[in-house]
């Protein structure tokens, strides 16, 4: 599909919604990651109920609002050179964050595993409240209540763990990259 301008006022009310106007002028890969992005946060509020969460959806709507609002108003020239890519390509130099297709899938399939864990959980937690007489629930529904928090915020440390042992290898190989090359340039010398 062609990118191409295409009605003001169904622009101006898909842009209602992050990435939707993008993918309505064409911009499939830049809607679609926008798009996702913005549930994505909309999810993880409704999994964890982080009260900043509504700050992150809040950026993340005005973001996607005022970036459709500027693609429309592009003049021909740049419109039809503008390059439709995932949004964080967009705004990243390019080898400062490479995600493979493998990895964004399986990030995106543990997401959705952790949104279908929650609903499940709350399924249960019907049906479970039904054979709790009410004064034992009182006492142990804040715990129940909490662990698809707990949950998450453990995967989020993990995952905040696992990205800084990452980083220091990347930074650690560098190190010794440059050390080798010292090293023959000063035997060079």
């Amino acid at each position: 599909m062609k990118p191409m301008k295409k009605s003001r006022f169904f622009t101006f009310i898909f842009s209602l919604l992050p990435g939707a106007a993008e993918m309505y002028m064409g911009f499939m890969k830049n809607g679609l990651s926008l798009m996702c992005l913005f549930f994505a946060a909309c999810g993880l509020l409704m999994c964890v109920r982080f009260d900043f969460m509504m700050a992150v959806i809040a950026v993340i709507w005005f973001w996607g609002f005022f970036h459709a609002r500027n693609i429309a108003g592009l003049d021909d020239e740049h419109f039809a050179n503008y390059e439709d890519r995932y949004i964080w390509e967009e705004y990243l130099t390019p080898g400062t964050f490479d995600i493979k297709s493998k990895t964004l899938r399986t990030v995106f399939a543990a997401f959705i595993i952790l949104i279908g864990l929650g609903m499940a959980w709350d399924y249960i937690m019907d049906i479970v409240i039904d054979f709790i007489p009410g004064d034992y629930w009182d006492t142990i529904y804040p715990i129940f209540d909490n662990i698809p928090s707990l949950v998450i915020g453990i995967a989020l440390i993990v995952a905040g763990i696992v990205l800084i042992k990452g980083k220091k290898k990347e930074l650690l190989a560098i190190e010794q990259k440059e050390e080798i090359t010292d090293g023959e340039s000063n035997k060079n010398a």
